[in-house]
């Protein structure tokens, strides 16, 4: 195999060396939806901290055309094959509508990251709501919704450090190979 220790570790460098550089060239897109004013700035900030890690994230507010319906344009872009992750924050009626109409479109729910407050979540709270059924639902079929605190008095992640996470995760996976 190897003739020392020497060269072992080497080897080992290397292919370490060759999986980071996979990773930095490799790129993802995220969208970021979710409420406007307040949630809307968390979004941007969110934004600008996912592209400095490498991720390309969009915004609707800013990054799609604002003269046509949002919930037909938002609707197009996020079918699209080359959006990897959606990320939605659901924090207002508006919000909620959008989760309910994309938690089962077969190009999008695959693709969708739902955030809610742990109260609503549907394992962590006690909510019975008609949205925390569908939480529920959405975590069966899809896996994908995650309790978030965004104060600081509580055990549960902030809704930034889930969408961090995760998409960081996603884009090492892409780079390796395994999505």
């Amino acid at each position: 195999m190897f003739k020392s220790l020497q060269e072992a570790r080497k080897s080992i460098q290397e292919k370490r060396r060759e999986l980071e550089r996979r990773v930095g060239e490799t790129s993802i897109i995220v969208v970021l939806l979710g409420v406007g004013n307040k949630g809307l700035e968390r979004r941007r900030n969110l934004d600008e901290k996912l592209e400095e890690v490498g991720i390309l994230s969009l915004v609707p507010e800013d990054d799609f055309a604002p003269d046509v319906a949002p919930s037909l344009t938002e609707e197009a872009i996020l079918e699209r094959a080359d959006v990897d992750l959606i990320f939605i924050n659901v924090e207002s009626w508006g919000s909620a509508t959008e989760f309910g109409q994309f938690h089962d479109k077969r190009d999008i729910a695959p693709k969708l990251r739902v955030l809610t407050p742990y109260k609503y979540h549907p394992i962590y709270g006690s909510s019975t709501s008609y949205l925390t059924d569908l939480y529920l639902t959405h975590t069966v079929k899809y896996g994908h919704v995650y309790a978030y605190d965004n104060s600081s008095r509580s055990a549960f992640p902030t809704s930034e450090k889930i969408v961090i996470t995760i998409a960081t995760r996603y884009r090492r996976l892409v780079a390796l190979g395994k999505i």
